[in-house]
């Protein structure tokens, strides 16, 4: 992403283009799920940083990629969303990107569910205005899923944020520029920007929760760290997870924050961030494109089973709590190959409902599992072998 103010299309970077891919196939799944629910006749697009809608190198830009996400979904016969009204809200208020953006979407064929209108104007202008429209005229909470893009550190209020996740039926996609924004905390006139990070993080609490004389890599992971107890904090949010986006190997640029109330939303939202980054690491570097990197692979949950036996040891929790966490806090979307590898080493008891399962960790057979130090390993693992009755 740019830091200047571009006045012509400029080129996306490999990480820019994942980005658009994350969304777009995020998006059909959203589409198809969403499209099943009860009494749901509207499903809403906010691109809160639209931008012309291409690149000089790539013809798709987030709105045509949300379109065209719309319209993969509606060729199909059976589509749940073939009866739905379909909005897109596009805001950008750079006047030649808007113009271009209508240029460009004016040109191609739309279905007649889908609605499409550019508002030009800052994000946090336009934003509730759209919150306020979306709902007219219908029964109910109305699904939306919003992308906010912006350039750079400045342009994301929180109060913003926190005004599109006040429906149970939102979620949001944004690009926290940690790197940025852990510049303007280092910078030696921090006073200056204050006003701007008050602004991102909500509060003025962040100086005391990050620190001060911090290194640019301890100062964007408490960046991160600040944003994801904030989103964490409201009321309709229970699921936060950061894919980190790198120049380079080892150089962050920025994070994607992905923030909902629902447990499937995270799920799809992960398979579609592991599409992109299919090494495992969760951390799309340019200089990846074609390499291997394998901080960790999916196939291997030893790292994340460590840090989550350190964590729970000595406590009896459900599976329920179990499964937040992983969802919350690793790249995984089952608990089972933790709790695999748990058992495996002797670490964990489960205290089955009934018969133990022979097959994996089924939620609805587990009333509870407690972690314990390590026993000896246990040769020709089986999972009745350490079973609490």
């Amino acid at each position: 992403m740019p830091s200047f103010k571009p006045k012509v299309l400029w080129e996306a970077a490999p990480h820019t283009r994942a980005k658009i891919e994350i969304v777009s196939r995020y998006l059909y799944t959203w589409f198809e799920i969403l499209g099943r629910a009860r009494n749901t006749t509207r499903l809403v697009y906010i691109d809160g940083f639209a931008g012309p809608g291409e690149y000089s190198n790539i013809p798709t830009g987030s709105p045509i990629a949300a379109l065209d996400a719309a319209k993969k979904a509606l060729f199909n016969a059976n589509s749940p969303i073939r009866d739905k009204e379909l909005q897109f809200h596009f805001i950008e208020k750079e006047e030649w990107a808007v113009n271009h953006l209508h240029t460009k979407l004016s040109s191609g064929k739309i279905q007649p569910q889908i609605r499409w209108k550019i508002h030009h104007g800052t994000f946090e202008a336009k934003i509730r205005g759209i919150l306020a429209d979306v709902g007219r005229g219908h029964q109910g909470p109305v699904p939306v899923f919003s992308f906010i893009d912006p350039f750079g550190a400045t342009g994301l209020p929180f109060q913003a944020v926190t005004e599109i996740l006040s429906s149970q039926s939102c979620e949001v996609l944004l690009n926290l520029d940690s790197d940025g924004i852990a510049r303007l905390m280092g910078a030696n006139e921090i006073g200056k920007n204050t006003q701007h990070l008050n602004r991102l993080f909500g509060d003025t609490a962040w100086r005391s929760e990050i620190g001060q004389g911090l290194s640019i890599q301890q100062l964007c992971a408490g960046v991160l760290t600040a944003y994801k107890r904030r989103l964490r904090a409201l009321t309709n949010v229970r699921y936060v997870f950061a894919f980190a986006m790198n120049d380079k190997p080892g150089r962050l640029n920025y994070h994607l924050v992905f923030a909902s109330q629902h447990p499937k939303g995270l799920e799809k939202m992960k398979e579609a961030m592991m599409k992109i980054d299919e090494t495992g690491s969760y951390s799309f570097a340019d200089d990846s494109v074609g390499q291997e990197l394998l901080p960790f692979t999916f196939n291997n949950p030893e790292t994340f089973a460590q840090i989550m036996h350190k964590k729970f040891l000595g406590q009896k929790l459900s599976w329920t709590v179990l499964y937040d966490y992983v969802l919350n806090e690793t790249p995984y979307v089952s608990l089972s190959k933790i709790l695999k590898w748990l058992a495996e080493r002797n670490q964990i008891e489960v205290e089955w409902i009934g018969r133990p399962s022979k097959h994996g960790f089924p939620k609805e057979n587990i009333a509870s599992i407690r972690f314990k130090a390590p026993g000896p390993q246990k040769a020709g693992y089986q999972l009745d072998l350490f079973i609490l009755i």
